[in-house]
């Protein structure tokens, strides 16, 4: 073929097999803070208060992601994370929802799965007071 180079061409080998290219190693870090913004999209979840000394500061965090701590061994990861649910939300709905969530987004976004989550309520909030109407 006019133009071609003999060179340039690539070579075409066989495909190496997945358990001959590697590992890869997930930290717990990022299994972490997957599974604590995983927490702000379920409804009435959020992430609990601040303590400081044992003493609650400010309210819920909806806007931050909760607390969370995870261990991962090889591909297997346990979770724990403290919440705070939106009163009047039935609490084991929102814990039910909560560890569906951590295990779908962390097992697609990280390939581990997610055998336990522990799930912590620490704090039931008020819902936001309705905005006044002036007539």
């Amino acid at each position: 073929m006019p133009g071609t180079d003999p060179a340039a061409r690539t070579e075409h080998r066989a495909p190496v097999r997945p358990e001959d290219r590697g590992r890869l190693t997930v930290d717990d870090r990022v299994v972490e803070k997957v599974a604590g913004y995983a927490v702000m999209s379920v409804k009435d979840a959020a992430a609990a208060p601040r303590r400081v000394l044992g003493m609650r500061i400010g309210g819920a965090r909806p806007d931050d992601a909760a607390s969370v701590q995870a261990q991962v061994q090889d591909d297997l990861a346990s979770v724990h994370v403290s919440i705070a649910v939106r009163w009047p939300r039935s609490v084991q709905q929102v814990a039910d929802e909560v560890r569906e969530r951590i295990r779908s987004q962390v097992t697609s976004l990280t390939g581990v799965r997610v055998d336990h989550v522990d799930v912590e309520v620490v704090s039931m909030t008020l819902p936001d007071p309705a905005q006044r109407r002036v007539t």
